[in-house]
């Protein structure tokens, strides 16, 4: 896996404010008539309802979070919500969706869509041996094309796409907003990942209709604890150590050289910014390696002119694009994803 993976996650959260209930009636655009069945959800956790026959729903975060609002319904393109203006105005119009043009643009695609739907689904879902856990339940609707020129594979769809994950015992609706994978081709001629870009918005559910397995707890424990969430609300408390974290450095930005163990202030400056953000700075460019007691590892590098980043109360980080991850925290993905609120009770 090339030290250049590049994971993105769009539209999670920046802050946290007090608990609130959101109402409002979602139409259809081209009719103006009122839309059952639509899912509202705050993007990344497992708060979401669906709107009655009149098209009306009631959402309330009693975690005292405040995330995206998103309204997803088959067949109409989602639409993130802007909470100011719903409370000034709680009428939601969805479009109906319109052909993608990239249906019928003839590119340089030579690949068959097996090929393809292996390269999705193994970077999609992630490289965790628990991807065989991990299940997309309506490939069909996922498209896919692959551009020789850019060595540049891309996946879209229409619809969310649906994840059954028995490992941690989620259901999981995710709309792919973009996906992207780059290929380089070394003189062998094979081609192998350097670089996988993907965003979108994502509900969860519990699998478990009445009280959740045991063995879902213990594995949702199990990532957690290795998990880029925990990290980033670890270091923005300042217990990287105290939380089973240890960090590794080298001297110079060259691989080749051996790796020291370091401490936390060593590595970062974390301080509060006046939007209740924690502000973490990297006190040089070079790549910081992260162990676990598993032995399992991950790294960080920088990737920001500033060599800055925010944390937020859930833990996770903005700019999205201002760090670069590898090793368990780039490699997991979707089998190891939990919901932005969870351990937040």
């Amino acid at each position: 896996m090339s030290n250049k993976l590049v994971i993105v996650f769009a539209f999670f959260v920046n802050s946290i404010g007090f608990a609130q209930t959101f109402t409002g009636t979602i139409l259809a655009a081209d009719s103006n008539l009122p839309l059952p069945n639509v899912t509202v959800y705050f993007d990344g956790t497992t708060i979401g309802v669906i709107t009655d026959m009149d098209g009306l729903f009631s959402i309330t975060s009693n975690q005292n979070i405040n995330v995206p609002l998103v309204a997803s319904f088959i067949g109409y393109e989602s639409q993130i919500i802007n909470k100011d203006i719903l409370q000034a105005n709680p009428i939601i119009k969805l479009k109906p969706q319109t052909t993608n043009l990239e249906e019928v643009i003839l590119s340089d695609d030579d690949w068959s869509r097996s090929k393809k739907l292996g390269y999705f689904t193994r970077e999609f879902l992630g490289h965790s041996v628990y991807s065989k856990d991990c299940k997309i339940t309506n490939l069909d609707n996922v498209r896919f094309r692959y551009s020789k020129v850019d060595q540049t594979m891309y996946a879209m769809a229409d619809q969310p796409i649906i994840i059954i994950n028995k490992y941690l015992g989620y259901k999981v609706e995710y709309n792919l907003i973009d996906f992207e994978i780059e290929f380089k081709s070394p003189p062998s001629g094979l081609n192998y990942v350097s670089k996988v870009l993907y965003s979108g918005t994502s509900v969860f559910s519990e699998l478990s209709k009445k009280k959740t397995k045991k063995r879902y707890i213990q594995n949702r424990n199990v990532v957690y604890k290795t998990s880029l969430l925990y990290f980033m609300r670890s270091l923005a408390k300042n217990t990287l150590k105290q939380n089973g974290f240890r960090l590794f450095k080298r001297e110079s930005a060259d691989d080749s050289d051996p790796l020291f163990e370091t401490t936390q202030t060593s590595v970062f400056r974390v301080v509060k910014s006046e939007s209740d953000l924690k502000e973490v700075s990297f006190f040089d460019s070079n790549k910081v390696v992260v162990s676990f007691d598993n032995l399992e590892q991950a790294f960080l590098l920088p990737n920001a002119e500033d060599n800055i980043f925010y944390i937020d109360a859930f833990g996770i980080h903005s700019p999205v694009n201002s760090v670069l991850f590898g090793g368990v925290f780039g490699s997991n993905r979707i089998v190891s994803m939990l919901p932005i609120n969870y351990n937040l009770e």
